[in-house]
This record gives structure tokens, sequence and C-alpha cells, in this order.
């Protein structure tokens, strides 16, 4: 399993090394000018070649390419900030925590709720419970996350009054953005749960455990839903992964100050380095996530560890 862990975690250099590679390209070559754009339409010509000339942005693609990938990968440094006059790495460091909390509690909530939900829908098959929540799985699939959080707050915060509209420092202000961010996520695990057990509870084996005399309680939750988790992990990895990207409207809405809304404002003001550093965040982000998802299927299913 070492041996796994640690080609697993080689294979992700060449991954990062590309989307380096490939976001750099894409934003030196997007129309614009980050000089201009720093100091504003009034900056004279002399002082805009004077801002290019000190960071370097009137450097061939090649050399500001080449610099870029040695300071961040020998140093760390992910560059400066046009905008924030301030380092990309020190942005970050104060914004992560926030974003992985929000992304943390919404893929928790989403797998507390949609995976019982999912096993009891497909105990109960074409029950009233099971008919009701796949009508609400669907809507939850089909709802934008903007349009939730926007009438979340109407609801919760305007009308009734009962839970802030921003911020995210107390309990009482994570409620809101949590059930917006896992909306969708609750409806899919549901989906894939119910799809996945009822694959599984029409086996030989769980009809032979029943024929035995197991508690159907027993069956469930020891023969079945074990053997129906190998598809709901891999979808809970994407999900997480999806979540950190899909944490940029749900920050937006409720002025929360992380990853997500510190690269909407660096989108508006075409500030490069804090894009990169906050794409290049969430792709190692996922890339972790799916080596921690194909680790736990070693301990889900011992045919995967004896391979």
């Amino acid at each position: 399993m070492l041996r796994y862990v640690i080609r697993r975690m080689l294979l992700l250099i060449p991954v990062v090394l590309s989307v380096m590679i490939i976001l750099f390209t894409i934003l030196y070559f997007t129309p614009g000018d980050p000089a201009r754009i720093a100091l504003g339409q009034e900056a004279t010509p002399e002082t805009i070649e004077a801002f290019r000339a000190e960071h370097g942005l009137d450097d061939p693609f090649f050399v500001q390419l080449g610099r870029y990938l040695y300071k961040a990968v020998f140093h760390g440094d992910l560059g400066y900030s046009y905008a924030m006059k301030s380092p990309v790495s020190m942005e970050l460091a104060s914004r992560v925590p926030v974003t992985m909390k929000l992304a943390f509690w919404a893929v928790t909530f989403s797998t507390l709720v949609g995976i019982p939900l999912g096993v009891i829908c497909a105990i109960r098959q074409y029950s009233l419970l099971d008919s009701i929540t796949t009508l609400v799985t669907l809507l939850g699939v089909s709802m934008p996350t903007f349009w939730t959080g926007l009438l979340f707050i109407l609801a919760f915060s305007v009308h009734l009054g009962w839970l802030p509209s921003m911020g995210f420092d107390s309990a009482s202000q994570m409620v809101l953005p949590i059930i917006t961010l896992s909306g969708s996520a609750v409806a899919l695990f549901a989906r894939i749960t119910r799809s996945s057990m009822l694959e599984v509870i029409r086996s030989d084996y769980i009809r032979t455990a029943r024929a035995k005399g197991q508690k159907e309680s027993i069956v469930i939750m020891r023969h079945a839903l074990p053997n129906a988790m190998i598809p709901i992990l891999t979808i809970i990895s994407m999900q997480f992964g999806m979540l950190l990207g899909g944490s940029i409207v749900t920050e937006a809405i409720f002025s929360i100050s992380g990853v997500g809304r510190l690269m909407l404002e660096a989108i508006n003001m075409r500030d490069y380095p804090i894009i990169q550093g906050g794409v290049l965040f969430i792709s190692i982000a996922f890339c972790f996530v799916n080596l921690a998802a194909d680790i736990l299927y070693a301990f889900v299913d011992p045919r995967i560890h004896v391979k």
C-alpha cells in the first residue's frame, strides 16, 4: 500500500506541472493588459512601461513561463498580486482555510443526508417516500446554486429573520452557505446510492444472507451497503473537488472571504497571479482528494488491496 501511495504521489507531479503550464498559457494570451488594469486608465505610458519592467511583463512568453515555474516549484512563490499589492501565497493562505471548511462541511452534510436517503429509497423502491425523494433530488440537481442561495436568503434571512445572510464565522452564519453549496450534492449522492444499492440487493449473496435468517438491518448494513460504496466514494471524492470550485458562487452570495470570492474579484480585475494561484490550489486539492478516495477503496473492498 505504501508503494502504491508513493507511486500515486509521484504521478501528481506531471499533472500539477501540466495544469500550471496550460493555465499560464491561457492567461498569457487572454486579451487585456494587466499593467493598465492595475494602474488605471489615467496612468501614463512611462508608468505602464515601468510597471511592466518591474514585474517582468515585457519579457518573452517562455522567459515568463520558466520564471513562473521555477519560483513556484523551488521557492513556493506563486507571484505578486497586482490588485492586492501582496504575494499570492499570502492571500491564498488567509483564504484557503475558509474554503476548505466550507467544502468539508458541505460534503459531510451531503454524505450524512444523501446516503441514508438513497438506502431508504432502495429498500422501499416505488413507495411514496421513494417517489417524493426522487422528485426532491431532481429539483436539487436542477436548481442552480446562485438561485438556491438567493431563495434561502429571502426566506430565512429577510422574511423570517432566523439566520444571517452573510459571513462564515459563527454556527448560525454557516447554516445557509453549507446547505446552499451541498444542495445538488445531496441529490446526487441519494440517486447514486439508490441505484448502487438496488443493484447489490438483487445479488445472490444477499438472497443467501436473507435465507440464512439474518436480520434485514444486518443484511443491508453489513452485506449490501459496503459493496455498494465503491461508486459512492468515487462520486464523493469528485464532488469535494467540484464543491471547492463551486464555492465561488456561494462565497460571492454570502460575502465569505474564501478562495472562490478572491478568484472572482481577481477575474474582474484581470489579476492573473491570483487566478493562477487559486486554480492551482483547486487542482492540487482535487488530486489529493482522489488519491484519498483510491486509498479508501482498498479498505472498503479487500479485493483491491490484494491486487
